[in-house]
């Protein structure tokens, strides 16, 4: 188990989480709460390592409960929300005024489905995609927002989510149903998909940073999968299936800057570090004589005397865990947000950081 994080609490229940980068060299997140009948906020947290603490930098009023946070990349005035009023679910985008209030600029609005997430695109600061049940669609954004794609899902009617390739921006992958599905963003159409990628619904997709074609997936069945997208199909199995969870796996996320680290929250209140080195084909792994089938700590996939496997298990939390987000400014901190309001800045042990550095 980890040796227990610096803890900050908000003060309603919440599900969102993502890091932003600031002025200085301090990590930095935005937290979303969730409160059915209250006045929901959006903070903005910044934690110190040379004096340990957690400060609020600014608090913004949104009113409506928040299920998903976009900031955007390049502008830090800029962020899209997911909310919930009565029922009814907007995507919407926001400035932020120099009264550090939000101010709607456009909601992201074509159909009848659940909206769940809004993807950036990493150089166009004009384009964004919008996922929700049966569509995606992308968007070009100026003083409005204009819709320039609309994509059916087909037989997949529930999207969860989805990513960008941060190496081929002409990729978005989405997390349909329980499985993986590969679109042309240019063409507007699928190229391949995994139908059956998990046993249950699949929650969550991140990219590899540093390799190309490499995904992670998180789902209902409790797993965490890497995949190769140049290896799918309706036979195609996982590189490697990480099972340390006793319930759903509601996100998995690639260390910004190394690929064998990654990151897991669960609705059984933990929050798992993974090392998988061989995986992610690191030279000091791949002459070990890794081989494949199951192993003692719960993967299958490469391992060999869990050479890929969990490195550390934060106990932090006392709900279900359901954001995770590593720091943009050190890769060795990340933190992660329960539903009762709890944010953990953790970090990655010693031992685990020295065996990727050395």
């Amino acid at each position: 188990m980890g040796k227990g994080g610096l803890t900050h609490g908000l003060k309603y229940q919440a599900r969102c989480l993502v890091a932003v980068s600031g002025p200085n060299q301090h990590s930095r997140w935005l937290a979303g709460t969730n409160a059915l009948r209250e006045e929901n906020v959006i903070q903005l947290l910044e934690f110190n390592p040379e004096t340990d603490s957690i400060k609020v930098v600014a608090s913004y009023l949104h009113g409506q409960e928040i299920w998903h946070l976009a900031p955007h990349p390049q502008d830090a005035q800029t962020l899209a929300t997911i909310s919930n009023h009565g029922g009814t679910s907007t995507a919407a985008l926001w400035s932020i005024n120099a009264k550090a209030q939000l101010e709607k600029k456009a909601e992201l609005t074509a159909g009848n489905g659940i909206p769940r997430s809004v993807l950036w695109h990493a150089q166009r600061h004009n384009e964004a995609i919008s996922i929700e049940d049966g569509h995606w669609r992308l968007w070009n954004i100026d003083s409005t927002a204009n819709m320039t794609g609309d994509v059916g899902a087909g037989d997949v009617y529930t999207l969860w989510g989805g990513a960008w390739d941060p190496h081929d921006l002409n990729r978005l992958v989405t997390a349909g149903g329980n499985g993986v599905q590969v679109w042309d963003v240019r063409s507007l159409k699928k190229m391949a998909e995994i139908p059956d990628a998990h046993l249950m619904p699949v929650r969550d997709i991140d990219f590899a940073h540093q390799q190309q074609h490499r995904i992670v997936s998180a789902g209902d069945d409790r797993k965490v999968c890497i995949w190769d997208l140049r290896a799918l199909g309706g036979s195609a199995t996982p590189l490697l299936e990480l099972g340390g969870h006793s319930h759903w796996v509601w996100q998995a996320k690639y260390n910004p800057h190394h690929d064998s680290l990654l990151l897991s929250a669960s609705s059984d209140s933990l929050v798992n570090l993974w090392h998988t080195p061989i995986s992610a084909g690191e030279s000091s792994a791949r002459g070990q004589g890794a081989s494949r089938g199951p192993s003692q700590t719960g993967q299958k996939g490469f391992g060999k005397e869990a050479q890929d496997g969990l490195a550390c298990t934060y106990d932090d939390h006392e709900d279900s865990v359901y954001g995770v987000a590593w720091s943009l400014v050190d890769p060795w901190t990340f933190a992660s947000l329960s539903y009762d309001g709890r944010l953990v800045v953790n970090r990655v042990p010693s031992q685990t950081k020295y065996k990727i550095l050395i």
